[in-house]
């Protein structure tokens, strides 16, 4: 066995087989992580950043038009300042 010994002890100085040894884990805790965001969503799309105070907070609470231009009007509102944002849209 002197021989296996030797060719691991070789490999093991070669910076890429070190890394690849790594791997598996590093997967199996990416693969963890995701499952836990998954679940804090709960099947829902994220919340938007708030411009004002930065958190994600923000909901569509309500939308206008189209107005004669073909624009909607969008309401978002921060659940953590308040805040009112008025975006305009243009549907594709």
């Amino acid at each position: 066995m002197g021989a296996i010994d030797d060719f691991m002890k070789m490999l093991d100085r070669i910076p890429i087989w070190k890394r690849l040894g790594e791997v598996p884990s590093e997967v199996y805790d990416l693969k963890r992580r995701v499952a836990d965001l998954e679940e804090k969503l709960g099947g829902k799309w994220p919340a938007e950043v708030c411009r004002y105070c930065g958190e994600r907070a923000v909901r569509l609470m309500d939308h206008r038009g189209p107005d004669a231009h073909g624009i909607i009007t969008e309401l978002w509102t921060c659940g953590a300042c308040q805040q009112t944002d008025r975006r305009p849209v243009k549907p594709r």
